[in-house]
């Protein structure tokens, strides 16, 4: 019989990758995708997993990192929102044309200056065009399923861009 646990989204995020068994998660911290970083990083802690977990300066360089390591052949994960993907958007069109089966966790806010903490899809409206499979979650469970179901879309050399 299954076991029921009480997960917020972000939380849900981190529980999927843990169980994905990934290889390398490099990522920078940017609310509301915080929680990710943190409760994935203390299962790396705890010996939960056996993760190359990779603090980097800005979301340019986490996505930079999980493009070589997805290169070396490494399962890589990372996670973001907002202006974190748009400091990203020059890689992502590395990461695509490379055919980098890179999973990324977005968790969606506003776009604006000088601060927004709204929720809306701004942030990946401007990434929809670069070669990458949106997934949209409703909830905590979809969350959790679509990142399971995420690395097996992008590791499929069968599924074309």
């Amino acid at each position: 019989m299954g076991r029921i646990i009480g997960l917020t989204g972000d939380e849900a995020i981190a529980y999927a990758v843990k169980q994905s068994n990934v290889d390398v998660v490099a990522a920078y911290p940017i609310t509301p995708q915080t929680i990710i970083v943190e409760a994935f990083s203390e299962y790396v802690h705890n010996g939960e997993v056996d993760t190359e977990f990779v603090c980097v300066e800005s979301e340019h360089s986490a996505m930079s990192a999980c493009i070589g390591a997805s290169l070396t052949g490494a399962r890589v994960f990372t996670a973001t929102a907002s202006q974190g993907l748009a400091l990203m958007h020059e890689m992502l069109y590395i990461a695509s044309g490379l055919r980098c089966p890179i999973v990324m966790g977005v968790v969606n806010r506003a776009l604006s200056a000088p601060i927004n903490i709204h929720g809306d899809h701004s942030d990946m409206m401007g990434s929809r065009d670069c070669g990458w499979i949106q997934i949209y979650a409703e909830n905590a469970q979809e969350a959790y399923d679509w990142v399971i179901q995420a690395f097996k879309i992008a590791e499929d050399h069968d599924v074309l861009l």
